[in-house]
């Protein structure tokens, strides 16, 4: 992985030397989403931020997402490497490696935020230095047909266990937390968010459900999550190590969508 660079602008040298939050987004070949995800980034009423953008191979950043980059009013590293995918849990320890915030948002690059999303959790987070997670809740949309579904589930060690109900740009984490349990298993080439939750959970981290939508997980055939006949295999394999690991019981693929079907935990939502 390369090291980072700062992407430079005049702007950005009156902001603060750390930030409060860094936000982390992933990027492969998704030059259709990211300029979309990049100026919700943008858009977020919370001060003192920084974004780490990791591109993981693949198609070259087009003018677009530059330019969305560039009209962004605080600081930016971006962290390439050409070539093959080194994967979603290499990328976003390396993220997160080169965040400077202790509290670090994760944006996926087809998802959107609404822009009191980052200081919804950051309010969260600051209001009890004990917990390590907060997540909000979050409006699912298929991107063909527009359908929409919710998912709005306060945080249940064994309900969680058997449905993943945090989808990663819901998220926002201490960077104290990834240094306590561990960073994300590249072993798990999927569903690494959902075992490093588990893990952390089990060794005593405190996750936390701070309700309201405020953040909207675009469901889509070329999503990570989607259960394409190409990549359901190696899905099994990781619901299978995951299950081996935590001792879980059977797991069954499934996107955020068919997980908005299963009964919530303590559901409300506040839109």
């Amino acid at each position: 992985m390369a090291l980072p660079s700062p992407a430079a602008r005049g702007a950005r040298a009156t902001v603060p030397d750390v930030p409060s939050v860094s936000i982390v987004l992933l990027t492969r070949n998704r030059l259709e989403y990211l300029p979309h995800a990049l100026r919700s980034a943008g858009a977020q009423t919370h001060p003192e931020l920084e974004l780490i953008l990791v591109r993981d191979g693949g198609d070259p950043l087009d003018e677009e997402s530059r330019g969305a980059i560039d009209a962004l009013d605080f600081p930016v590293v971006l962290v390439e490497h050409e070539g093959e995918a080194e994967g979603v849990a290499r990328s976003r320890n390396a993220g997160i490696r080169s965040a400077r915030a202790d509290a670090v948002a994760i944006l996926d690059d087809d998802d959107l935020w609404k822009p009191s999303h980052v200081a919804h959790l950051s309010d969260a987070l600051d209001r009890n230095a004990d917990v390590d997670l907060v997540y909000s809740d979050v409006r699912l949309t298929r991107e063909v047909g527009g359908d929409e579904r919710v998912i709005a589930c306060d945080f249940n060690l064994a309900a969680f266990s058997k449905n993943d109900y945090i989808p990663p740009s819901a998220m926002a984490l201490r960077r104290s937390a990834v240094a306590r349990f561990g960073e994300f298993d590249p072993e798990f080439t999927c569903s690494e968010d959902w075992e490093w939750v588990i893990r952390m959970a089990k060794a005593g981290g405190m996750v936390a459900r701070s309700p309201g939508i405020t953040a909207t997980v675009l469901i889509h055939d070329s999503a990570h999550s989607a259960l394409q006949a190409s990549r359901l295999e190696e899905r099994k394999r990781c619901l299978d190590l995951l299950s081996r690991r935590h001792g879980l019981g059977p797991l069954v693929p499934k996107t955020f969508w068919e997980v908005a079907e299963a009964p919530c935990p303590g559901s409300s939502t506040t839109s």
